[in-house]
């Protein structure tokens, strides 16, 4: 491999596991995105089954002087940041800045090893990464809150369709003097983050088409928001029949549930959307030195 390819890989390794490592704390302390352990290896393969994708030719050097400004430049983004980070690792903000700059950068040596196809293949991927990244915490809390509030609305009429007379007060059901509270994590959010991730890995695993991915990932949040209105129903049931320690025994029987189910609906699409010939393929092509 020649060693301007290499240098490119090299780099764009390294800043992908400064950001991943940026996104452990949120992995590992907070409540939705326990999935994003399984993203980096994924990223990986998903990049090695690529490979053949780039034209193999070499562009022109780019200036000595934008290499070491751009290096400068970096360098001193990354330091900043994480500083950031370690004062307060729990603040988003700067991780999706450091995300910015990686994807700029990334975009950028993939143009220069394969050009705008390959740019055009690899986009899919990125965005596939970035699903690990946690939200910041404004866009995290009104996501939560509205979440909470849907699932709440729609399981009382549930509810009330299986015989139960409830209604809603706030993120709570209450029927005959008994309360069910939805918490955060019942509210869909994690549902709803899992899903994104698993809709995006079954569009690449499958390389469907752009419009195929986007129907996938509709469904994904369709599937987690109607499999978590059924599940908060279904713990409300046992919860006002059988009592609040029979509905904490099937808490999370009925949680891991969802989530095979939702996996399942999701993987048969996905294989219905491959069915129905939504590949999407580059070929490798192949530049000789000194061509017209």
């Amino acid at each position: 491999m020649a060693p301007w390819r290499m240098g490119w890989l090299v780099l764009v390794a390294a800043l992908w596991t400064q950001l991943f490592a940026a996104c452990v704390y949120g992995w590992r302390y907070g409540e939705y995105y326990a999935y994003g352990w399984y993203v980096p290896p994924l990223v990986a393969l998903f990049a090695w089954r690529i490979r053949g994708h780039f034209t193999i030719r070499e562009p022109d050097p780019l200036p000595p002087w934008l290499l070491v400004l751009g290096g400068v430049t970096l360098a001193a983004a990354l330091f900043g940041l994480r500083v950031i980070e370690r004062v307060d690792p729990r603040w988003t903000l700067p991780i999706w800045i450091q995300a910015g700059w990686v994807v700029a950068i990334t975009l950028c040596a993939v143009h220069r090893l394969g050009g705008s196809r390959a740019v055009l293949r690899c986009v899919p991927i990125l965005v596939f990464a970035c699903s690990a990244i946690p939200l910041p915490s404004v866009v995290e809390s009104k996501l939560v809150h509205g979440l909470t509030q849907s699932v709440v609305a729609s399981s009382t009429v549930v509810l009330g369709w299986l015989g139960h007379a409830a209604q809603s007060v706030g993120d709570q059901i209450a029927s005959q003097g008994e309360v069910v509270r939805v918490t955060e994590g019942c509210s869909g959010i994690r549902s709803a983050q899992s899903f994104l991730m698993a809709s995006l890995f079954f569009g690449e695993w499958m390389q469907l088409r752009t419009a195929r991915r986007v129907w996938l990932l509709l469904a994904g949040f369709a599937t987690a928001w109607l499999l978590n209105v059924a599940r908060a129903t279904t713990l409300a049931m046992v919860h006002f029949d059988r009592g609040s320690e029979a509905m904490d025994a099937v808490h999370d029987t009925a949680g891991l549930l969802a989530f095979l189910v939702g996996s399942a609906i999701l993987y048969f699409l996905a294989g219905r959307l491959d069915s129905a010939g939504g590949r999407q393929r580059i070929r490798r092509t192949r530049v000789e030195r000194g061509a017209a």
